[in-house]
């Protein structure tokens, strides 16, 4: 007989046991500048993501985004974002618009895509990376 406490057991065990994808895969982490400057000087690949939550770009962009969750091509990318509202400091030395995708490897920027919406757009920017 299952009781709810065994039930409970199992399910936080499935749940610690995640979808088995590292736990930087496709998590944004706060653009934080030392730490993406680490990040980028070791020569790393990056994505970084200017993004402001009432931009409509921004929202397509990340859902695009999301989408390759499950896609382990791109599990060796840190991806770090950038309030477009609260950090303007970042947005002005990035020297960027609000919705706008900046990959870096080997050290340095590879690619840099603003506005675009479509999924090509955005692969093109994950595979500079890569």
């Amino acid at each position: 007989m299952v009781t709810r406490r065994s039930l409970l057991v199992a399910m936080s065990v499935i749940a610690s046991l995640g979808t088995g994808l590292p736990a930087q895969a496709f998590e944004f982490q706060p653009y934080e500048p030392s730490a993406v400057s680490k990040v980028i000087r070791s020569g790393g690949a990056v994505v970084v993501h200017v993004y402001a939550p009432w931009c409509l770009q921004c929202h397509a962009q990340a859902s695009i985004l999301s989408s390759f969750a499950g896609d382990r091509s791109f599990d060796t990318i840190r991806f770090f974002k950038v309030d477009y509202d609260g950090q303007k400091d970042v947005v002005n030395e990035l020297g960027v618009p609000r919705s706008t995708l900046i990959a870096y490897k080997g050290g340095k920027e590879v690619a840099r895509m603003s506005w675009g919406t479509s999924q090509e757009d955005v692969v093109r920017i994950l595979k500079a990376a890569k």
